[in-house]
């Protein structure tokens, strides 16, 4: 039986990709780059920004202040930032001995010691004094600070973000979100080769289907890496020449110290040998599947198998070296032994609940006669273990690095506690609570209803997951929900859907002549 996608279907997840879209151009040219203000007395306020924001910039913001603040006269002073993380006392800013004196740049808002963020950031104390010829403060009860403080916090005060920083950190987390869902029906397709599983047969096709979808993940990727590289965005702190030149004011000794690893050319060699060989492996699984349709018989089969190890052995070096080079290489100075498993746990479950998504919406069409209860059991299963899996290194990771309380090591979690606290918690709580009370019993595990409420909250759940692995490194503590944000990822689900279901349409549904297809159709537990 062969599926044809509907032009429902073409409506829905095109009309999904298009609202996205115009919600991610409003979201666009709507976003800001905010500064933060915290009241030291009636007199003085201290600014501070993070990010990346050259002279040009910061005299521009000086002068926006100067003239929303007309009547006073204002005088800035750099100041260090300093923020005990292992206190609750925070400590907006200490003027500086020299107006000159500047943060050390590898450290964003955080004293050079904790060495967690990339920058430069800039902390301002900002002193207002009436000037004599003020007119219309006389009788203002708001201080000249409390005035500055509700314009900073309002964006009356703010960058427009030339950098964009916004939106690239966007980017890379749908681009390494979706991609991480073909690669992960990719690994499982190996897997199931590799191990001569029988139970999955009848599924094959969908696994197919989702892993076609991976150019999609692979060109969005690539743009944000090339950006990067030609320093149109400042994800990758390491990419910026400054913080490896000895000579640059901005020298970072701990970049410098990875730069045998962390250096332009071997990281495009190790990109693109992930790209090409996930690429090859997925257009080679696919021309064989179609092939043993046609011709029968078990040399394509065997050929599978052997490939399908073979893959397994450059995915299990890969998976966690992309993972660093990706996403763990924004905190540059941060690493963990446990990172690489953490991201592909994440992969292979986003993997497998588009999986069962779509089964069921092709199941309930109609189509898939030989998927019986059985199978919907079984990938079930996979979604309840995998759940537990990622909630285990979760919690591993962040146990030991909590608990040796080494400066350089936790403040990764610091600034996530502090700064995403509902959405890192609420990420662990989603991803296990639910999945351990819903799907422990049999039943659940094989009710539609459950499996699409709670699969979906999974799936939104790890899309957080890497929102969190990314955002703190990249805005910090300037992070929003917003147009921009949702516009994006229904613009990418309504993409990745249609072009999943397209690629399903263009073979049987069904492998005509593999081995073990017999057993898959009569699978019952």
């Amino acid at each position: 039986m062969e599926y044809t996608i509907s032009d429902r279907a073409k409506k829905v997840t095109l009309g999904l990709a298009l609202v996205g879209l115009v919600l991610l151009v409003i979201g666009f040219f709507s976003q800001k780059d905010f500064v933060y203000a915290e009241k030291i007395n009636d007199h003085a306020v201290s600014i501070k920004y993070n990010g990346k924001a050259g002279t040009d910039l910061q005299d521009q913001l000086k002068e926006k202040i100067k003239q929303k603040m007309h009547g006073y006269k204002v005088d800035f002073h750099d100041a260090h930032a300093h923020h005990d993380n292992h206190t609750e006392n925070h400590h907006a800013s200490e003027e500086s001995e020299s107006e000159h004196e500047t943060l050390h740049a590898s450290t964003g808002s955080e004293h050079a010691d904790h060495a967690a963020h990339h920058g430069p950031t800039f902390v301002w104390d900002v002193h207002l004094d009436h000037e004599e010829t003020a007119e219309n403060h006389g009788g203002h009860h708001e201080s000249g600070a409390d005035q500055l403080v509700s314009m900073v916090e309002s964006g009356e005060i703010s960058f427009a973000d030339k950098g964009n920083r916004r939106f690239w950190s966007n980017l890379l987390v749908n681009g390494f979100f979706f991609f991480g869902i073909s690669l992960g029906a990719l690994f499982y397709l190996a897997l199931h080769y590799a191990t001569e599983s029988g139970w999955g047969v009848v599924l094959l096709r969908i696994f197919e289907g989702i892993m076609s979808a991976m150019p999609i993940g692979i060109a969005v990727l690539l743009v944000v890496l090339i950006v990067g590289s030609f320093g149109g965005h400042h994800i990758y702190p390491w990419m910026d020449p400054e913080y490896t030149d000895p000579n640059s004011a901005h020298f970072d000794p701990i970049i410098f110290g990875k730069k045998a690893y962390l250096n332009l050319p071997f990281f495009w060699i190790r990109a693109l040998a992930y790209f090409a060989t996930f690429y090859l492996f997925l257009r080679w699984f696919k021309k064989k599947s179609r092939q043993e349709d046609r011709e029968g018989g078990t040399e394509s089969h065997f050929k599978m198998y052997r490939r399908g190890a073979l893959f397994l052995v450059f995915f299990a070096v890969f998976s966690s070296t992309m993972a660093w080079d990706f996403i763990m290489s924004i905190d540059t100075h941060w690493f963990s032994t446990l990172f690489g498993w953490y991201v592909f746990s994440g992969i292979w479950l986003s993997g497998m609940i588009m999986v069962m998504m779509v089964t069921l919406y092709l199941r309930k069409r109609g189509y898939l006669p030989y998927v019986n209860e059985s199978h919907i059991h079984d990938v079930g299963k996979w979604m309840f273990a995998l759940s537990f899996l990622w909630s285990y290194l979760w919690f591993s990771q962040f146990m030991l690095i909590w608990y040796s309380n080494i400066p350089e090591e936790v403040i990764y979690f610091t600034e996530r506690i502090e700064n995403y606290k509902i959405l890192f918690f609420g990420t662990f709580i989603v991803n296990f609570f639910f999945p351990m009370v819903f799907f422990m019993s049999r039943d659940t595990k094989r009710s539609a209803g459950y499996l699409i409420v709670i699969g979906l909250m999974i799936f939104v759940g790890h899309w957080f997951d890497v929102f969190n692995m990314v955002m703190p490194g990249t805005l910090f503590d300037q992070w929003e929900l917003g147009l921009l944000e949702l516009g994006m990822f229904m613009m990418f689900l309504g993409t990745f859907v249609y072009t999943v279901l397209r690629a399903i349409s263009k073979a049987p549904l069904l492998q005509k002549n593999h081995p073990y297809l017999e057993e898959s159709k009569h699978h019952e537990f």
